[in-house]
């Protein structure tokens, strides 16, 4: 018997929230056999104040997996002030963990925590976003995050005239609720991708199909350098069509109009709404954004320049201890669905991030009992963990769906059911 300890990041250090919990329904307690030796994850959550505490080491722990949303994305922003001494020790913990042979995770906005930012050759990094992003690097990794521009919807100072240059992050914020074939209504932010699979690894060597769907909620892509100082793994890679050529992934960029006093009227309807629903004051920041309007949409289309580049990658760190470093941009731990498209919301008199600004349409009736949509690439997640933790490869857990304990499936519905509240939703962007 072998327990592979894995601690999860758990900070969400700004007002954005997370889906952390899916990580844990995922990987924690799920076991397998494999030539005698049965293999069980066991996970943790961990807080910043935990890794600078040291708590944070390989007595500890096996792996080290970094969520995106509101914790890798925040702390990609926070960990970018590197004047903090505060800062330098949390990455200088984390650093040492890989080099003294742990693994690490980074999923979507965990993988920015974890690399380098490039907006292409020759360019620099612009925007404060993708400064902070640059700027929070690990230092541990040779793959490199690309975004050909990247900033926030509502606060890029030149969106008047270049609303599209927000970038990816127009998949991340402003989605309607998406409408499936029996009338049902779910969350579909991102986009279901059939990704190409690589299988000159040992997580995908057995895959028997070329493409796998999984879900893309607007992070980057991979750069991987020809030359480097270690072994580096190409896992999977975006589609050679481009999401901006493809008429059911392609969405428009919106143009913020409201100025400061779609803001100001934005904070008190978020204070309202707060105080009637008995919730955090603190949502307040997060809530303006989202209710901030009016939205006019424009012809120009959100083009990210992703085709065929990589989407997940893995690298062994190159000192005596081989480090494991499992970087993906992609999303196994949620949901998928299969076809339907995506299209504008109808230009109404008012506009915002929280009612949306793009709608997936006819979706397919999902499964009864939901197993499909939802475990449909937990395998991949566990495979991720179990190659991170150095378990042998020909010992990895299975190519199967999974079984949903009742108590995980009603928390799991509140991510993919709306309730038609408006709190609802904006809880789920």
């Amino acid at each position: 018997m072998r327990t592979i300890k894995v601690g999860i990041l758990a900070e969400e250090p700004l007002f954005w929230g997370s889906r952390k919990h899916y990580h844990k329904i995922v990987l924690d307690g799920y076991q397998w056999t494999a030539k005698n030796t049965t293999y069980r994850f066991s996970t943790s959550y961990l807080f910043d104040k935990d890794i600078l505490d040291g708590k944070l080491n390989t007595s500890n722990f096996d792996v080290f997996l970094i969520p995106g949303g509101g914790v890798g994305n925040n702390e990609a922003l926070l960990k970018g002030f590197n004047s903090l001494r505060s800062v330098r020790k949390w990455k200088k913990t984390i650093s040492n963990f890989v080099k003294d042979g742990g693994g690490i995770i980074g999923i979507c906005g965990g993988a920015a925590v974890i690399t380098d930012l490039t907006t292409g050759p020759g360019k620099i990094p612009r925007t404060f976003i993708e400064r902070q992003y640059n700027k929070s690097s690990l230092g541990i990794s040779k793959v490199v995050s690309y975004f050909n521009t990247l900033a926030f919807p509502l606060f890029y100072p030149f969106q008047r005239k270049h609303p599209e240059k927000i970038g990816a992050s127009a998949y991340v914020f402003s989605f309607a609720q998406g409408k499936v074939a029996d009338g049902k209504h779910i969350y579909t932010g991102g986009a279901s991708i059939d990704f190409q699979i690589e299988k000159d690894n040992p997580i995908f060597s057995d895959f028997p199909k070329n493409t796998e769907r999984i879900r893309w909620w607007g992070g980057q892509a991979f750069l991987v350098p020809e030359d480097s100082d270690r072994e580096i793994f190409v896992l999977a890679r975006f589609p050679k069509e481009e999401l901006s050529d493809n008429k059911s992934t392609r969405i428009y960029a919106w143009r913020y109009i409201g100025g400061f006093r779609g803001i100001a009227k934005a904070l008190i309807k978020s204070y309202r709404l707060i105080k009637e629903n008995n919730l955090d004051l603190k949502l307040i920041p997060i809530f303006t954004y989202y209710l901030a309007g009016d939205w006019e949409k424009t012809d120009k289309v959100i083009e990210l320049d992703f085709s065929d580049k990589p989407c997940i990658t893995a690298e062994i760190y190159p000192n005596e201890n081989k480090g494991r470093i499992l970087l993906s941009t992609a999303h196994p731990e949620y949901m998928i669905w299969q076809d339907g498209h995506i299209e504008e919301v109808d230009d109404k008199k008012f506009n915002c991030l929280a009612t949306g600004l793009h709608q997936w349409k006819n979706i397919p009736k999902l499964s009864e009992t939901l197993e499909y949509e939802l475990t449909h690439n937990w395998w991949i997640h566990r495979r991720f963990a179990a190659w991170a933790a150095k378990v042998p490869d020909d010992h990895f857990p299975p190519i199967c769906l999974s079984k949903i304990t009742e108590k995980d499936r009603q928390l799991i519905s509140n991510n993919i059911f709306c309730n038609g509240s408006l709190i609802n939703q904006m809880k789920n962007i």
